[in-house]
């Protein structure tokens, strides 16, 4: 299976090295990997680094590697830009964010998972999430979208999603780049809508989503556009977002109990080119309980 990994990035090299790393040891029996970097015209040595880090890898066997750095409108037209890029070859497509990690073995899993679900259009994965030094916080299942829920709470993850390339080129999908925060949740919301199938594969933990401080999810801007987003939908389902919300969370729960947890992790940090090994004490999936210690 070939993957097309994309990542949007601005001046955030320390993360980004990581990012690249984790994707790039990916590559194995059965994967081959094409992951495309669009860079918003960073200042803090990442073009540099970038293309440096292509020439050292230009023959490296099932791997691949591009960049494009310039100006763009923000992360969603970013990632808009590199899906234009799709190699004809491609046949899972995946968004990975700078501060994101893949953790070891995730793509050989959804490469067994598509073989096993062919009639999938989507794949989702479990995912950790840790603090900005890559302390466990906690980890997510994901779940099947309901149509109903999915037009107020976004069930996906894009850290953890893979795509199928005839999904895209059928519907033309892209992010509405209008949003800043919560283009994922609408796309989502319009995948849904046009009735494309979503495995849920909660054993395998495909990924690892950081809490930077920084994020925009738990900002004005993401509460003023999901205002926004809300407007065009029924009130009596906008009343009842807190309620769907609630009922998915309980559904993640469900999902959890019949897993098996997590324990441990290995991930990149900063410009180290190994990975450091982690061990989850105390698993769970309540956010904010969390004990952790390294290998």
């Amino acid at each position: 299976m070939k993957f097309y990994i994309v990542t949007p990035t601005f001046n955030a090299l320390n993360w980004l090295q990581s990012c690249i790393r984790s994707v790039a040891d990916q590559v194995g029996e059965g994967v081959e990997v094409h992951h495309h970097v669009q860079d918003g015209g960073s200042s803090d040595g990442t073009p540099e680094w970038l293309a440096s880090w292509q020439r050292e890898r230009e023959s490296v066997p099932g791997y691949t590697f591009t960049y494009e750095s310039g100006k763009d409108a923000g992360m969603y037209d970013a990632l808009n830009k590199a899906w234009e890029k799709i190699p004809s070859d491609a046949g899972i497509t995946a968004h990975l964010n700078s501060d994101e990690q893949y953790l070891p073995g995730a793509l050989k899993g959804i490469t067994e998972a598509h073989l096993a679900h062919p009639e999938a259009d989507v794949l989702a994965a479990s995912f950790i999430i840790v603090d900005a030094e890559g302390r466990y916080i906690c980890h997510r299942r994901p779940v099947r979208p309901w149509r109903l829920s999915s037009q107020v709470v976004c069930e996906l993850n894009t850290c953890s999603c893979f795509h199928c390339v005839g999904v895209f080129r059928k519907h033309g999908i892209r992010f509405d780049s209008r949003y800043r925060s919560i283009a994922d949740m609408v796309m989502y919301r319009e995948m849904v809508n046009y009735g494309v199938r979503v495995e849920v594969c909660k054993e395998l933990i495909s990924s690892l989503f950081t809490v930077t401080g920084n994020n925009l999810a738990w900002t004005d801007v993401t509460q003023n556009e999901l205002q926004i987003a809300s407007e065009k939908l029924p009130r009596l389902l906008v009343r009842a977002g807190k309620l769907m919300n609630m009922l998915s969370n309980i559904r993640r729960r469900i999902n959890d109990w019949l897993s098996h947890a997590p324990t441990g992790y290995s991930l990149y940090t900063g410009a180290e080119s190994t990975r450091t090994q982690k061990k989850i004490k105390h698993p769970t999936a309540h956010w904010g309980c969390r004990s952790v210690s390294e290998e």
